[in-house]
């Protein structure tokens, strides 16, 4: 099976491999996305259904990512070079990626492993930012059903490399 990392809009193979289990998490998690295709298209028109869809299904995208395998390696400049904590912040939030990635799926539902996980690679790694600027991204992107990187500038937040992600997105 072919790896791949996603960078400036470009799947590249990469030496970072799955591990057996996470790949078997990953094969699940697509199929389990597929089921759920009818209902998404269902719920795609009412707002607060498909807020609650998008919430309740963001878990598996999270227990899937949460390895890193999904690290884009990108780090703010706090994070490079302040002190404190570093943490791994979803650049769009799990929830919104959902709604991206079931649109993709809907598109196209016999789509691959390795094209789900180039797709998961694209909307759902993470780059790192230090503790503080983690919070305070948080708190502006909370509720605006915006990307948290469209508040890293006005936060203060500069990460080298982050347009080339979401180039396209």
């Amino acid at each position: 099976m072919r790896v791949f990392c996603f960078y400036e809009n470009v799947a590249y193979i990469c030496d970072m491999k799955l591990s057996p289990e996470q790949l078997v998490r990953v094969e699940e998690t697509l199929k389990d996305f597929i089921c759920l295709i009818p209902r998404y298209l269902e719920v795609k028109g009412n707002d607060k259904l498909y807020d609650m869809f998008l919430s309740r299904n963001r878990n598996p995208l999270f227990d899937m990512t949460n390895t890193k395998f999904w690290e884009t390696g990108l780090l703010s400049n706090g994070a490079k070079y302040g002190g404190g904590k570093k943490v791994k912040d979803h650049y769009i939030p799990r929830k919104i990626a959902m709604g991206f990635i079931m649109d993709t799926l809907v598109l196209n539902p016999n789509m691959s492993v390795d094209d789900f996980i180039v797709l998961c690679k694209k909307y759902a790694s993470t780059v790192t930012l230090t503790e503080e600027e983690h919070n305070l991204v948080t708190v502006r992107a909370k509720n605006t059903g915006r990307p948290n990187y469209e508040f890293y500038s006005s936060c203060g937040i500069f990460i080298e490399g982050i347009d080339g992600l979401i180039i396209n997105i």
